[in-house]
């Protein structure tokens, strides 16, 4: 959700003195969420080792294409927040929640450089024990 053109236009001073290091941490974590995600896609696709001959190794292997596709998916949904956050911030919308059109808060931006909400609104988002906004 994009917010209203006015909240937009607004100017957050602590987002604005951070922005090239933001747009840098926001890279390098993009890039490394990348070869992450390959990385975990060669293991299970076994490109460097194939299943084990021993049935009981086989059972422990497959067991471990379950963590394997777990992290697959958190890891390409972090991707996606880096990537949506880089838009957000290319956008001219750094540090400005996309939902409620305030300012997210330094400290947020600080500890969680692909926030693109402010505390509130994610509160607001996130079911209980469920990932990040």
């Amino acid at each position: 959700m994009t917010p209203s053109p006015a909240p937009a236009a607004k100017s957050n001073q602590a987002a604005a003195q951070h922005l090239p290091k933001a747009r840098d941490v926001l890279r390098g974590r993009r890039a490394e969420l990348a070869e992450r995600l390959v990385r975990i896609q060669r293991d299970r696709q076994r490109q460097e080792q194939p299943l084990s001959a021993d049935f009981s190794e086989q059972a422990t292997e497959r067991e471990n294409d379950e963590v394997l596709d777990r992290l697959a998916e958190a890891t390409g949904l972090e991707l996606r927040q880096v990537s949506h956050a880089l838009d957000h911030l290319d956008a001219g919308l750094y540090g400005i929640c996309e939902i409620c059109g305030e300012e997210i808060a330094a400290p947020r931006l600080a500890a969680l450089p692909d926030a693109t909400t402010c505390q509130d609104c994610a509160n607001e988002r996130k079911p209980a024990g469920h990932g990040r906004a």
